[in-house]
């Protein structure tokens, strides 16, 4: 049997991931969705911008930008208050495709978002109207989506592939990267994060890791995880790996993480990897003495789902 590498110490890990945190704080938001709801002022208009920027968070990243900049176009300079009118048609985006997400899914998910805000005046509010207070938001984020899966006006068995992405079922086991992006983005303060969500119930020690295939992948090279698939269970055991180092914000690493698989820093391809130059190199599995990873496929240089 063999035997599973030994994990650096969490001192060790600690150091190693701060240098990584410094290295890429506040750095490259031109490569991140995030870049979108920071256009905005208004706290309301970040919220909206944010939930809608983070459920468009898959693909190529001049694709996403592409598609959020038409989105964002049609909403106007107060998306919050758009959406929050009744009777709108929005023929600005007809004919919208983002990868399978097309008008047709788009326009029910406006259209919940605007009941939510009308019905409880917030994202904010409806997400913590389901929140119990468990050790993570999962359960929260399964009743946020059950809800908005109703207000969308589409039957439940009738929901088409590109809404149901948008609007998926947490508990049943998948990572909804975006999903906890979205919760990272408005929990978090600092950094790039936005900080829009505060009060009871609201805390960074409850957030997990946004798993994609890149973070996946390098969380596997730092021994954060051993699952082999990016699911639910992956982000826990990351998460937990993460919280050793600082229990009350495990996430505070994900966006320099997160730029290594983006940005091809860190990528399968030895020939195309920076590991040389890379500040958790270390203490990553995947690195060589000569600064190349041995594993070899292709790079997607892309933002997963």
């Amino acid at each position: 049997m063999r035997r599973r590498p030994r994990l650096p110490d969490v001192p060790t890990l600690a150091s190693h991931l701060h240098n990584l945190e410094v290295a890429w704080r506040g750095q490259r938001l031109d490569s991140d969705p995030l870049l979108f709801p920071h256009r905005y002022g208004r706290p309301e208009d970040r919220e909206v911008a944010a939930f809608l920027a983070s459920s468009l968070a898959f693909g190529r990243v001049a694709s996403i930008n592409a598609s959020l900049e038409r989105l964002f176009r049609a909403l106007g300079p107060e998306p919050a208050v758009a959406l929050r009118g009744q009777g709108k048609t929005w023929t600005e985006l007809d004919g919208f495709v983002h990868r399978w997400v097309d008008a047709g899914s788009l326009l029910p998910f406006l259209r919940a978002i605007g009941e939510t805000l009308r019905t409880e005046g917030s994202l904010a509010a409806l997400f913590a109207s389901g929140d119990d207070g468990g050790a993570d938001y999962v359960p929260a984020l399964a009743r946020f989506f059950s809800v908005l899966r109703e207000r969308t006006g589409v039957p439940a068995g009738a929901l088409p592939r590109g809404l149901r992405f948008l609007l998926p079922s947490p508990a049943e086991g998948g990572a909804c990267k975006r999903a906890h992006l979205f919760l990272r983005w408005t929990v978090r303060r600092g950094d790039v994060d936005l900080g829009l969500w505060r009060g009871p119930g609201f805390s960074t020690a409850r957030l997990l890791l946004p798993m994609d295939t890149h973070v996946h992948r390098i969380s596997r090279y730092l021994g954060l995880t051993a699952r082999p698939t990016a699911d639910l269970r992956a982000s826990r055991e990351a998460t937990g790996w993460l919280a050793k180092v600082d229990p009350e914000d495990p996430v505070r690493f994900d966006w320099s993480l997160s730029r290594l698989g983006i940005l091809a820093e860190c990528v399968r391809d030895p020939r195309r990897s920076r590991c040389g130059d890379c500040a958790v190199r270390p203490v990553c599995r995947a690195a060589s003495p000569s600064g190349r990873p041995p594993v070899r496929s292709h790079a997607t240089g892309a933002i997963p789902a």
